[in-house]
């Protein structure tokens, strides 16, 4: 469940830590089962269905396949036709698909999930397969997806059930409900590309179920229009194919419209078998008469073979189309283009300017100026000639005509101000055609950009009259509309407009509309003069100045002051980064930054620190305070991530820059971690250096396990720097070499575990957790804040660890979130550099919370994702739930190339919902292989072939995580039966593994010197100890299966240890010169 992804496109599907079911077949892709209710979507028997379309890197046709041909499927005796699908889905960016637009939605809630023929080429690439659900058409409707892998070659029948689906976060339409998979209102699919290159056949798209599906009769929708004289057609619609034919009576009825408005209709229609769609047809009067717009009622009843479905009853309106046109806005107003001048064309390096037309593969767009108007526009007077826009569209999916504001050569992309006006209209003369249209406008870009990176916002309307008739929107009625084009993402400023779109979406044939005078009208209210960062983030190479730009949303008269400060980061802004440390990687700065009149930007500088330590990218916050002379913007407070640029020194073993969790100690032994000043500290030390204070008795040790083996074969011996008494102890140094093999699960023994024992109230034990904070969402849209606050994780007293999710009031909190004001608190806690494992059984006794939208987990991550990032340090989720599918439950691995979406794992479902009681979930985890276990049951398996030809990246140690999200793309949008607090109870996590069979070596120093000195520790004089575990090797020290390595004091005393160290080549016996290595004698 972590990473946010830093670029989203089609291409990078990043659901992130989504599990999606791949049911356990040999391909890794859903196992068809016997259906015995299917709806054909698609069989391309007559060709690509109407709104079928291709969009990007992607193209299609249809193909006639002779029975007994090499594209035949198996069984087939008989010609077909089947789709061809090629995509080119490799360059950096690139995207493409192919998609169904409904023109009327779908009731998709009888049948169990979608299936489909897919002919492969086995090349590893990827499709997604995406349902479009809710929103009033396919263009605003929630997008969920499902992802296969193109790893069988040969056709295969692929079924993917409901609950395989998981909100997409590559693509969400402006205006996207997020309210879960509902299935009622489905307006289509789509196959988008999500890697590689191929061309695949697809056949027989389909809604099955195993159940029969009662055939139910609804009206295609509860509206519909209808021009003044002009028959409306009424579509009725079964939600499956019958096999024997059905009837159903239909009627119309006055409303607001009378006899002499339409021709009343009755009678009966009747569905052949395998029929599923029959029409009405309402005829209407074309009068003379100007009058309001007038309804009728058309409703179904008495069906045979069949029930009702809904709507069963809808309203017909009949528009007028007597009226004389109405005209601008009278007032004031400002042409933006009138078309009388020859459109420009032209480039700003890679951008396109001027006029030019974009659309989906399988559409065409052409455009030109001309003065052969069907009829005089109203505005101008009949002797006067004038020149408009005529548009062609023949559209699929979409269609555009761009003006991208330029100069007098079209050389340049320029940009004008609209923001101190109220609305935008144009003249468009209308066919009647029921096409939706939409008009676009292109916002401000990101700062510096040489893309065609502008914010986009539109609004729709409808061809639903005939002649000339002024269109026009008040800003306020358009929506931001998201193309992945890493748009700024900071409202509809106005002032820096890029250009407009006009556009057209799946029209009947070839539609040519005309458009004439664009213009803005009225006066808006006066946008307040604001202040903010250009940006959220910034990035910064460590010991580089890091610049943040402070812009206004315009150009001001008069200066404006901001004050600025920089602060430590108390809470995560991105799952690899920590926080940064102020005086270690930073400067502190603050001050005021004034933009003087006339300008619209500043900058603020900020020195980060160089160390020659590696570590992880970190990040501090810039905040902005006390605006003179504007408000605050959009944007206040910015993160500055600082990229580490120090290679990693894998000789390195530790060096105590953080606390060492993860030594363990026996006896009487202290521990603390100190930062010694440049003068205190050893020969060679960093500016700021942490080493580690041990005080110590008789018999103590400090041990370091290695949660995976290493391999030391290729050094000749151990240093570390050693801070001393003198006193003439001795002080051993063991090395816990290779372990006897492992004897596999049955033989397993517990190495680890959390009771959770404690008082109430308590926070979970330190020595084994971290409480990770914020609110950015955690790579999946969380709605969540992640607190430290025991109000969110505590023990309960008795032996459980109670992790509780919260309602909070966003008008009265001081959580923000990635969208605003926080509306939940819940915790997360991890085990990272505190306790880690490679291989094992990994078991917890778990009480989940229940309600639509909860999503606990407790699953594992890998200890080097802060390096590689995720999905590539990999994912192994012990147990998922989602509350949103009560009765299931989720096992699941995410790694490269199988993550979100993309993952491989698979369901547990219960006769009962999986909150009513308690249930015991375990993963068994060799290195050829990963078991899912729930109550005993096992469920689920994964091995490398199953990820194969992408790696299998659970060869390394994993931390333990346990957590519950709220909402997110997963877990979905909180329901009505979610009612907060909800908990998830554990009762304990317990580690099983291989019993410690290491052999010990072990050498000896003696602290014979007062402050520091650096020790050597040559490999060749550890002896093997007298101790040892049971059924440990005597194979002599091999060094190349390293388990550990330790400490053990004599005495009573003191000491500080810092850079324990592999050493390729020994120094020479003795202490040479001050500051070298010294062996021991």
């Amino acid at each position: 469940m972590p990473n946010k992804m830093r670029a989203l496109s089609r291409a990078v599907a990043c659901a992130i830590a989504v599990p999606a079911l791949i049911l356990p077949t040999a391909f890794g892709a859903l196992a068809p089962a016997a259906a015995a209710s299917v709806s054909t979507l698609a069989d391309f028997e007559g060709g690509a269905p109407t709104g079928f379309f291709a969009y990007g890197s992607a193209g299609y046709g249809v193909l006639d396949v002779a029975p007994g041909s090499p594209d035949a499927r198996p069984g087939q005796t008989s010609p077909t036709k089947v789709l061809s699908y090629g995509f080119n889905i490799t360059a950096a960016g690139s995207f493409g698909g192919v998609g169904h637009n409904f023109a009327t939605a779908g009731d998709w809630t009888g049948f169990q999930g979608v299936s489909y023929w897919l002919r492969g080429s086995g090349n590893g690439s990827a499709l997604q397969f995406e349902i479009f659900d809710g929103g009033a058409n396919s263009d605003s409707s929630e997008r969920f997806d499902y992802t296969i892998t193109d790893d069988v070659a040969g056709w295969r029948e692929i079924q993917i059930p409901w609950a395989s689906f998981t909100r997409a976060t590559d693509y969400q339409p402006g205006g996207a409900p997020n309210d879960g998979l509902n299935l009622t209102t489905m307006w289509g699919y789509a196959l988008p590309a999500a890697r590689g290159a191929d061309t695949v056949l697809v056949d027989d798209i389909a809604l099955y179920s195993a159940a029969d599906v009662t055939a139910t009769a609804t009206l295609s929708a509860s509206t519909y229009e209808v021009i003044e004289g002009r028959a409306a057609a009424v579509e009725v619609r079964l939600n499956v194919a019958p096999t024997t034919p059905i009837t159903v009576d239909y009627a119309t009825s006055d409303g607001t419209a009378g006899a002499t408005d339409y021709t009343s209709s009755t009678g009966t229609l009747t569905f052949a078998a395998g029929q599923t769609t029959q029409s009405i047809s309402v005829a209407t009067t074309d009068d003379a008469a100007e009058e309001p717009s007038e309804t009728l009622a058309v409703t179904l009843s008495n069906p045979v073979g069949a029930a009702l479905g809904s709507p069963s009853a809808a309203t017909l309106t009949i528009l007028d189309n007597d009226a004389a046109p109405v005209g601008p806005p009278t007032g004031r107003t400002l042409l933006v283009e009138n078309f009388e001048a020859p459109l420009p064309v032209g480039s700003a390096g890679a951008v396109q300017v001027g006029w030019f037309a974009a659309q989906d593969p399988s559409s065409t767009v052409g455009f030109a100026s001309t003065d052969a108007l069907p009829a005089p526009v109203p505005a101008d007077p009949p002797t006067q000639g004038n020149t408009a826009l005529s548009a062609d569209f023949t559209v699929q999916s979409f269609g555009v005509v761009v003006n991208n504001f330029t100069n007098d050569t079209a050389s340049a992309w320029t940009t004008q101000d609209w923001s101190s006006y109220e609305g935008i209209g144009f003249w468009m003369y209308g066919n009647g055609s029921g096409t939706r249209l939409f008009l676009d406008i292109e916002d401000n870009r990101n700062p510096g950009s040489t893309t065609d990176d502008a914010e986009r916002f539109v609004v729709e309307y409808t061809d639903n009259w005939t002649g000339w008739k002024f269109q026009q929107f008040d800003f306020a009625d358009f929506v931001r509309k998201n193309i992945n084009n890493n748009a700024p993402n900071d409202g509809l400023g106005l002032t820096d407009v890029h250009g407009f779109a006009l556009g057209a979406l799946r029209t009947p044939g070839t539609q040519t509309f005309y458009y004439d005078d664009v213009l803005l009208y009225g006066q808006a209210a006066e946008v307040p003069l604001t202040v903010g960062f250009d940006r959220a983030g910034y990035e910064v190479t460590e010991g580089a100045d890091a610049t943040a730009t402070v812009r206004l949303n315009r150009v001001a008269t008069e200066p404006v002051t901001v004050a600025f400060q920089t602060e430590e980061s108390a809470a995560r802004t991105a799952t690899e980064d920590l926080p940064a440390t102020q005086g270690r990687d930073f400067t502190a700065a603050s001050g005021t930054v004034t933009i003087p009149a006339g300008q619209r930007e500043a900058t603020i500088t900020v020195p980060t620190l160089q160390n020659a330590k590696h570590e992880v990218d970190e990040t501090f916050l810039v905040a902005l305070t006390n605006p003179v002379g504007a408000e605050f913007g959009f944007v206040r407070t910015a993160t500055v991530s600082i990229q580490d640029d120090d290679a990693i020194d894998k000789a390195l073993v530790e060096d105590f820059e953080s606390y060492p969790w993860l030594f363990d100690t026996e006896g009487g032994l202290d521990l603390a971690l100190r930062e010694t000043a440049a003068d205190t500290g050893y020969a060679g030390a960093d500016a700021h250096e942490n080493v580690l204070d041990i005080a110590y008795d008789d018999g103590a040790k400090l041990v370091r396990d290695f949660a995976a083996g290493q391999d030391w074969s290729a050094y000749k011996g151990l240093s570390f720097w050693y801070n001393g008494e003198g006193t003439g102890d001795k002080v051993t140094v063991s090395v816990a070499d290779n372990e006897a093999p492992d004897p596999g699960p049955s033989d397993w023994v517990q190495s680890w575990s959390d009771e959770f024992e404690g008082p109430a109230g308590a926070p979970a034990n330190p020595d084994n957790w971290s409480y990770e904070t914020g609110g950015w969402g955690w790579g999946n849209d969380e709605l969540q804040y992640y607190t430290d606050s025991t109000d969110n994780a505590a023990l309960d007293g008795n032996g459980n660890l109670v992790i509780t999710a919260r309602e909070i009031d966003p008008a009265t909190t001081d959580l923000v979130c990635w969208y605003g004001p926080c509306t939940n608190t819940s915790a997360r806690l991890i085990s990272e550099q505190k306790q880690e494992f490679e291989y094992g059984r990994i078991e917890s006794r778990v009480q989940v919370p229940k309600g639509s939208g909860i999503w606990p987990a407790v699953w594992t991550l890998g200890n080097d994702f802060r390096e590689v990032g995720w999905p590539q340090t990999g994912e192994i989720d012990v147990m998922e739930f989602v509350g949103r599918l009560p009765n299931e439950i989720f096992g699941t691995i995410h790694g490269p190339g199988y993550s979100g979406g993309n993952s491989i794992g698979n369901t547990y479902t219960f006769d009962v919902p999986v909150s009513d009681d308690w249930h015991t979930f375990s993963m068994e985890w060799t290195p050829e292989r990963i078991d899912w276990f729930v109550d005993g049951i096992q469920y689920h398996s994964a091995t490398p072939a199953d990820v194969a030809p992408n790696e299998w990246v659970y060869d390394h140690p994993f931390s333990l995580l346990t957590n519950v999200a709220v909402g997110g793309n997963f877990g979905g949008a909180p329901g009505a039966d979610l009612v907060f607090p909800q908990s998830l109870t554990v009762d304990y996590i317990r580690v099983f593994q291989a019993a410690d069979t290491a052999e010990r070596f072990e050498a000896k120093f003696v602290d014979n010197k007062v402050g520091w000195r650096q020790v050597t520790i040559p490999f060749a004089d550890l002896r093997r100890s007298k101790d040892q575990p049971a059924g440990a090797p005597k194979d002599g020290l091999t060094l190349t299966d390293v388990n550990g390595y330790g400490f053990a004091f004599t005495g009573t005393g003191a000491a500080s240890l810092d850079k324990v160290t592999l050493l390729q080549t020994l120094p020479p016996k003795g202490c040479v010169k001050p500051g070298k290595p010294c062996r021991k004698e």
